[in-house]
């Protein structure tokens, strides 16, 4: 009993060991990348914020549904790419994250404009600003990141 006890504090400790050396290894690489990468990085909780926000709701018998985002699986893959365009720097990479999230944003700004969220009347909730602003800060920190820190 003493054995298997000293087993699964040997195994317990050297997870959690491996964890704290994970965890210190991307505290590392956090620190040295640019303050507008660490902008992206840091707006990836704003992002699944957005994501699992309702968009908008509606009334039925003085109760309200929400209605979740449709292309949310869009933004959690634009979220994705940010993250792993910050190790390769160029002209190129700033140019396709502007280019997704703009379309992310036009995306989100017609299923308003068409009425295309739901057919039953319903009433925008923060979840649809939420998406909108996201995409528009990926769109600023990439612009500034690609052209503050050129690197070609």
């Amino acid at each position: 009993m003493r054995t298997l006890l000293s087993l699964l504090l040997d195994l317990c400790a050297g997870i959690f060991y491996t964890i704290k050396r994970l965890f210190l290894k991307l505290l590392e690489i956090f620190l040295e990348i640019n303050i507008l990468e660490k902008g992206i990085v840091l707006s990836t909780v704003l992002a699944f914020a957005a994501v699992v926000a309702p968009m908008a709701r509606y009334k039925i018998f003085d109760m309200y549904f929400s209605i979740n985002n449709p292309a949310a699986h869009y933004l959690i893959g634009i979220v994705l790419i940010m993250l792993v365009t910050i190790y390769f720097p160029g002209f190129i990479v700033m140019i396709v994250r502007v280019i997704l999230n703009a379309l992310y944003l036009l995306d989100i700004i017609y299923l308003q404009a068409a009425h295309e969220i739901s057919k039953a009347p319903y009433e925008l909730t923060a979840g649809y600003y939420l998406n909108i602003i996201a995409p528009a800060v990926y769109i600023i920190l990439a612009l500034g990141s690609g052209l503050l820190y050129r690197e070609y």
